[in-house]
């Protein structure tokens, strides 16, 4: 799968319409959650819409493997020397448990029945709901240079998070090293990683690696809320991996700590693109051993 030019397009769009004076936009928050919701949706009808996917035998592997990424991800920024948070911009509201993750549970599952019982192109509607969420993402987004001086904290933590979690699941599961290092290394972009490893190794294991950098992604946009207080914006960056360029975006600026730093939307987005890049060119050459 190629990078799609219309995701700049969109991204450029919000930016651009960002910059021009206006008064602030209340509806741009309540406009970009239920987009996200709509995006979560769709992911789910795709799910759905796998022929032969049975999620009682596929996804409770898929999903410890997931877990365990993201699990060791979190560990590794924790421990990490990471620079002072920058000072908080939000009110203390921002960090109250809020049952979000309901409203997002409940939207994948949704969107997966919808996918199990009915035929619309799914693809179509997820791409189009990813344009509008990155248009409204770019609307508030300031760039920062300072950011760019963190980005090493969610890189190392992605990349470290991944081979130790491919260590760990190797050893529970083995399914070998290769498919096991070239899933992990997806980075969350299930529609590279699953392709290029059913064409090596198979169905079984494309799956595998499909709906591990699915609910990898998933999982950060259902616990961004809960964990953002502790994990700060690298923690969220790190889980998203590649998707924090994209989908996982808003949940690393939204829930980030601290609430509203102008400097989350530039560490994600440079996070998210060095892994896109670095997934393109080490699987295929992972998956050519």
């Amino acid at each position: 799968m190629g990078i799609d030019p219309f995701l700049y397009i969109a991204f450029g769009a919000g930016l651009l319409a960002g910059r021009i004076p206006h008064r602030p936009l209340p509806w741009i928050g309540r406009a970009t959650f239920l987009t996200v919701c709509a995006l979560i949706f769709f992911l789910g009808a795709e799910l759905g819409s796998i022929p032969g996917f049975n999620p009682l035998l596929d996804i409770p592997a898929s999903l410890l493997f997931a877990g365990l990424i993201c699990g060791f991800t979190v560990a590794i920024v924790l421990v990490l020397p990471r620079p002072p948070a920058p000072a908080e911009n939000g009110s203390a509201e921002e960090f109250r448990p809020r049952p979000v993750w309901i409203v997002f549970l409940g939207a994948l599952v949704l969107g997966f029945a919808a996918g199990r019982s009915t035929s619309f192109p799914t693809a179509t509607f997820l791409t189009a709901s990813l344009y509008v969420l990155l248009a409204l993402v770019a609307f508030d987004l300031r760039f920062s240079k300072s950011a760019l001086g963190r980005v090493w904290v969610p890189l190392l933590s992605a990349i470290v998070g991944a081979l130790a979690a491919a260590t760990v699941f190797e050893l529970i599961d083995p399914v070998g090293w290769v498919p096991a290092l070239a899933t992990a290394l997806g980075f969350g972009w299930y529609t590279l990683a699953g392709p290029l490893v059913t064409a090596r190794f198979g169905a079984s294991l494309g799956l595998l690696a499909f709906l591990t950098n699915f609910l990898r992604e998933n999982l950060t946009l259902v616990l961004s809320p809960y964990l953002g207080r502790w994990v700060r914006s690298e923690g969220l960056v790190a889980m998203g991996g590649a998707t924090s360029m994209d989908t996982t975006l808003y949940s690393a600026v939204r829930y980030g700590a601290p609430a509203g730093d102008p400097t989350t939307g530039t560490l994600a987005l440079a996070s998210g693109l060095i892994l896109t890049v670095a997934a393109s060119l080490v699987l295929p050459l992972l998956l050519s051993l």
